[in-house]
């Protein structure tokens, strides 16, 4: 037998940036070491960033041409 940790939410769609802080808020505070934590964010930073740059394309420039500039 598998024991796992689970978080169920419930996310408002009229607020969607406090629910989304709230629940990674949550999913941070059950993770203990600092090193996970930030191993966490991290990997949402990337997927966010990535998501951002096809978004960006999607509907012509802006951020996206801003980060490809800086590379």
């Amino acid at each position: 037998m598998e024991q796992r940790n689970l978080l169920e939410c419930t996310i408002d769609l009229a607020q969607p940036y406090a629910e989304l802080t709230a629940t990674i808020s949550a999913v941070l505070s059950a993770i203990p070491s600092a090193e996970d934590r930030l191993s966490v964010l991290h990997a949402l930073s990337d997927a966010i960033t990535s998501t951002l740059l096809a978004v960006e394309d999607e509907i012509g420039g802006g951020v996206a041409d801003d980060l490809r500039d800086e590379q």
